[in-house]
């Protein structure tokens, strides 16, 4: 009886020092780095607008990775919007959000982080280059190599990065002939949902 009643508290001391630590763990410091990628493919641009037509926008938000209707163009619901090789952010006389737009020469993956000023109204701006009449293949959009562009969202909430990969429906492989259906935008983004504006984990 005497053996038994000793072993009652060298038990209970283990379970009491077992439980304590699971608590340390699960109250420790937990990161919260949270970066979303995406790639946004044929994101219409107007497609079927007559040279000189009015701007008719499709807006995008970055949060959710989808087109947003025309309705919610008022609000701070989207983030980009797409028209023929204009390129426009929520703020300004664009939106009546508190976005804005910030250029980079430097490849998209060496972005680690977004400055926390300096972004324009304008929206994105010089994204390409354009062959012309003498180019190979002539009259053809070519997205800039080794340009980034830093995103401040619509809500102002948030900062994203996003290279911008082809102008072309299908992100066709460009060769000697220019490809057929233009504006329709692909591009691939990270954004950074925790409120910060670090792209890499320090």
């Amino acid at each position: 009886m005497k053996t038994r009643l000793q072993l009652i508290p060298i038990t209970l001391c283990v379970l009491l020092i077992g439980f304590t630590a699971c608590e340390d763990s699960a109250t420790g410091p937990k990161s919260t780095f949270q970066l979303e990628t995406n790639t946004a493919e044929d994101i219409p641009a107007n497609p079927n607008a007559e040279r000189g037509a009015p701007a008719d926008y499709t807006f995008y938000d970055l949060e959710t990775g989808a087109i947003v209707a025309d309705e919610d163009s008022a609000t701070t619901e989207w983030d980009l919007g797409f028209n023929a090789t204009l390129i426009i952010v929520n703020t300004g006389d664009s939106g009546p959000g508190e976005g804005g737009a910030l250029a980079l020469d430097v490849a998209f993956e060496e972005v680690n982080t977004a400055p926390s000023e300096g972004y324009s109204e304008d929206g994105i701006a010089d994204w390409y280059n354009y062959t012309g009449t003498e180019g190979t293949p002539p009259h053809t959009v070519l997205p800039k190599e080794d340009k980034t562009f830093l995103i401040k969202t619509g809500d102002g909430e948030h900062y994203a990065k996003i290279q911008i990969l082809s102008y072309y429906e299908g992100n066709p492989e460009i060769t000697d002939e220019t490809p057929e259906s233009s504006r329709y935008y692909t591009f691939e983004y990270a954004i950074q949902l925790d409120g910060s504006r670090q792209f890499a984990e320090e």
